[in-house]
């Protein structure tokens, strides 16, 4: 077992100033681990493992580097001194392992408001007002193209609904598949996992509920953990020993926790920096050949992520059928959201419902982007720079930054088992409706931000890629989820008082488009009877609440709409400085 943190480096740099007991030791005896230094390199001794960590030699420019991080730490640790019974250092040139493996090229500052994403409003302004001033050009050709653009948004949910009807088929085929026994007859290839999950402020018994999932994998064996905290996360040192006191023997090939530092250059909080370091922390004590990257799969989660014990077998089995496709392909396991979702309220149900639809329709099928839980070759995030930690979704930033190093569109290939994600939620249903609201924002600055750098990178991705991947990206996030429940709204609007002597067939036309919208709606209802059950998850929804919920889904999409529409406005108004990452809030599950 190891564990790595911001003041086991330090130890490194002044091991007789630190008091190591927090980090791992169980006995009040053992007050400090034993070190040797032999040359340029610097041996930890533990009750369960030697960690080495090597000496680098840095060239200028990154003693630069370290030189402003000191002055800029100097401050913060002055404060974490008040507070802190341990005795900490500053650190010396060879603790490049806590803060150079996470640095990136500078950021460019550029234009804080006129950015591409722009472009997301510019669809706004023309498809939703265009129902309500159509008419006053032409009365005949309103009565005509308001039920047309209204016939397209609605094939296109046609078509998703579809689509996650056949994927959620493949879901429960595949229910009873041992995917373990079927690995066990591949000869000569031997598949290792990497399991990293981001934590910062949720519960302790929450984090440990989603390690537990991992290690309940019917191969534990192949498991390596990381568990990524941050440097502010409070009792972190406490958290990591119940989590190796109780995960510590469960069969993992080894289990590492990793401190992330607050306040590093050319990065800001949240999953993507967490992720970044944590991983470069994990591979670098791992020390893996270069030639074994290909049979390196790596997997990324949060803290409310419930994996089925299939899933790693079922990851390893897709990824050697299909050849091992290191830099071609990420895997994307559908994504349900029944995590006591049934005693959450009708707005946090239905867009659960909806989102997992949506994965299974849109998401996977046109390779539009991974969500919150994926895997991949480690051939391709080291190829791909890791993970960039200026951004806040990690998910959409890998696929775009690893479409420019590959030179290809990649491919989204789906792990035919669901995986239970937890829904936003609060201790009341005030809190609840906040916080929806306020995922719902981060959500689209999110997206708007990285179609932002999409753009600026899109120079260095194939142009048949690049444009494929883009108007896709567009037609979801700009037309389908931001502009089209809203158009909906106008255009109803403009049909009852705007447009004068609607032909009766054409009247006719917009109730069968309810009609059929509402069906496709109906089909995220329907997988929902079916598909939990295979996660074991045991829910009681009334038949006249299911009915509610399945009636309020308009409603739900329509206010969904409005804060995506403030969403875009303030991203265009006050810019990148509020592209950030609000951890959401976890204590109700």
């Amino acid at each position: 077992m190891q564990i790595h943190t911001k003041k086991l480096v330090r130890c490194l740099s002044a091991p007789r100033l630190l008091d190591c007991s927090a980090l791992g030791n169980e006995s009040n005896e053992k007050k400090s681990k034993p070190l040797t230094q032999e040359g340029d390199r610097m041996s930890i001794k533990d009750d369960d493992s030697i960690q080495t960590v090597a000496q680098p030699h840095l060239p200028l420019h990154i003693r630069q580097q370290i030189a402003d991080w000191k002055r800029h730490a100097q401050h913060a640790g002055n404060e974490s001194t008040k507070n802190d019974s341990h005795h900490l250092s500053m650190p010396t040139p060879h603790t490049m392992i806590e803060t150079g493996l996470t640095f990136h090229r500078d950021i460019k500052e550029g234009s804080q408001r006129f950015r591409w994403n722009l472009l997301f409003n510019i669809l706004l302004w023309i498809i939703v007002p265009f129902p309500l001033w159509i008419p006053f050009i032409s009365n005949r050709i309103a009565y005509f193209i308001i039920p047309s653009i209204q016939a397209v948004f609605v094939g296109m949910w046609i078509i998703i609904s579809m689509l996650a009807l056949k994927n959620a088929l493949i879901l429960y085929l595949n229910r009873y598949h041992d995917f373990s026994r079927m690995n066990a007859t591949t000869k000569n290839v031997n598949i290792h996992h990497i399991v990293a999950i981001s934590c910062y402020k949720e519960p302790i018994e929450l984090i440990a509920q989603s390690i537990q999932t991992v290690a309940n994998q019917t191969e534990v064996h192949k498991i390596t953990m990381i568990v990524s905290f941050e440097e502010r996360t409070p009792n972190k040192e406490e958290k990591c020993q119940l989590l190796k006191k109780q995960f510590g023997q469960c069969g993992f090939t080894r289990m590492l926790f990793t401190i992330h530092p607050y306040g590093l250059p050319n990065e800001i909080p949240g999953k993507c920096s967490n992720s970044n370091y944590g991983l470069r922390i994990g591979v670098q004590q791992m020390a893996i050949p270069d030639q074994e990257t290909d049979n390196i799969l790596v997997t990324t989660c949060d803290a409310d992520s419930k994996f089925p014990p299939q899933y790693i077998a079922a990851l390893t089995h897709q990824y050697l059928k299909q050849n091992r496709p290191a830099l071609t392909t990420i895997y994307q396991s559908p994504l349900f959201y029944n995590w006591k979702l049934d005693g959450l309220s009708f707005f946090t149900r239905v867009i659960g419902l909806l989102r997992s639809m949506l994965m299974l329709g849109a998401l996977i099928p046109f390779n539009i982007n991974t969500m919150s839980i994926f895997s991949y070759s480690l051939s391709l995030a080291k190829k791909g720079n890791y993970i960039h930690p200026a951004y806040q979704m990690d998910d959409i930033i890998c696929l775009i930054r690893w479409m420019g190093v590959t030179q290809r569109r990649l491919v989204i290939s789906m792990i035919p088992v669901p995986v239970l994600s937890g829904p936003t939620s609060g201790e009341t249903i005030e809190k609840e409706i906040i916080e929806w609201a306020r995922q719902a924002r981060r959500w689209t600055i999110g997206a708007a931000e990285v179609f932002h750098y999409f753009v600026i990178k899109a120079k260095r991705i194939p142009i048949i890629a690049a444009f494929s991947w883009g108007i896709s990206f567009m037609i979801y996030y700009g037309i389908l989820l931001c502009s089209a429940g809203l158009y909906g709204v106008t255009s109803m609007v403009s049909m009852l008082l705007l447009v004068r002597d609607v032909p009766p067939i054409i009247t006719l036309i917009m109730y069968c488009l309810f009609g059929a919208q509402m069906a496709t709606f109906l089909v995220a209802f329907i997988i929902d009877m079916f598909i939990p059950k295979l996660l074991d998850v045991k829910e009681c929804i009334f038949v006249l609440r299911n009915l509610f919920h399945f009636l309020t889904t308009p409603l739900v999409l329509l206010v969904y709409s409005l804060v995506e529409l403030y969403a875009l406005h303030e991203i265009l108004i006050f810019g990148r400085k509020v592209c950030k990452h609000g951890a959401s809030a976890k204590t109700a599950l």
